[in-house]
C-alpha cells in the first residue's frame, strides 16, 4: 500500500456470525473430547447446529 493511502476500516463481525463461530468451537471441543483428533467436520457442524458451508466458512 503507497505511503499516505487511507486503510479501510475493519468492519465488526455479524452477530450471527459470531453465534455460529462459538457454536462451532464448543461442539469442536465436545467432539474431540468424545472422539478424538479425527472427528470429521460434517459431525462438527452437524453438533453446532450450523450447515457444512458455515462450518467450512469458519475452519
Amino acid at each position: 500500500m503507497p505511503d499516505g493511502a487511507a486503510r479501510k476500516p475493519m468492519r465488526r463481525p455479524r452477530a450471527d456470525g459470531e453465534r455460529n463461530r462459538a457454536r462451532l468451537v464448543e461442539a469442536t471441543k465436545h467432539a474431540i473430547a468424545e472422539r478424538g483428533t479425527a472427528v470429521s467436520l460434517e459431525r462438527i457442524a452437524r453438533g453446532a447446529g450450523v450447515s457444512i458451508a458455515t462450518s467450512r466458512q469458519r475452519a
